[in-house]
């Protein structure tokens, strides 16, 4: 287990599984059923750390992942008609707290690299920058990040309902004029989370490579607790290469 914070009678917890080498099997955050019955009309946000330990004080491998962070959006966000519903976000970020806290909102005017772009995701273009009436750039978010989105998902569909998704954040940390993949985000609305009576596993789209080699997560889970909690993971770590030279 690695940070809780307490929300209502229950808790928010970060955690980590590891194999036998110790080496990140899944990255998690248990929402318990206090926390979940507490959740109301007034926003939760909060930075938790991961296990930087096994229980019997092996370090462990995080791979690139630095923190995780939640949040409880009573009224949702935008887009309006797509995530403007109550639900937990869960960011797993790649980058370090500092560098996350510096990121303003902005145009995101960086490349990225098509081999880093997940399959089947776009950057939506959100600002207006020449002022003609029409966005024509994405949009970076203050301490977060540009939402890279899959718009296959059902929640982007004409007849389609959100209930639970993933989208990928990325940034330009260096301000090199080149963007990588920072964040994944699993999403959950409140409702999906109370009837939640089995597990749900979902597979990544994911890119080719991404800005350093190592092992990231191609699915995330949804698996309910008996008492009523949710475990919400990125799971299943497999290797990717870094940028080609």
């Amino acid at each position: 287990m690695g940070d809780s914070f307490a929300v209502g009678d229950g808790r928010v917890t970060a955690y980590a599984t590891t194999n036998s080498v110790t080496e990140v099997t899944s990255l998690g955050l248990h929402v318990d059923n206090g926390a979940l019955d507490a959740l109301g009309n007034e926003e939760v946000t909060t930075r938790l750390s991961f296990p930087l330990e096994t229980t019997a004080g092996d370090a462990i491998d995080l791979h690139q992942f630095t923190f995780l962070q939640f949040d409880y959006v009573p009224e949702g966000h935008w887009p309006e008609g797509v995530y403007d519903t109550p639900h937990l976000d869960i960011q797993y970020f790649m980058l370090d707290r500092s560098i996350v806290e510096s990121i303003t909102q902005r145009p995101a005017t960086y490349s990225i690299p098509k081999a880093q772009m997940p399959a089947d995701h776009i950057r939506p273009n959100v600002v207006d920058t020449d002022d003609d009436g029409s966005p024509d750039t994405p949009i970076v978010e203050a301490g977060r990040g540009e939402p890279i989105a899959d718009p296959s998902s059902s929640e982007h569909q004409e007849d389609g309902e959100f209930t639970h998704t993933h989208i990928y954040g990325a940034s330009d940390p260096d301000g090199d004029g080149v963007g990588q993949l920072t964040l994944f985000e699993p999403m959950v609305t409140v409702d999906f989370a109370d009837r939640l009576d089995t597990v749900t596993d979902v597979k990544l789209n994911t890119p080719a490579a991404y800005a350093a080699a190592d092992k990231y997560p191609t699915s995330y889970v949804l698996q309910p607790e008996g008492n009523g909690g949710i475990y919400v993971s990125l799971t299943d770590f497999e290797s990717f290469p870094g940028p080609s030279r």
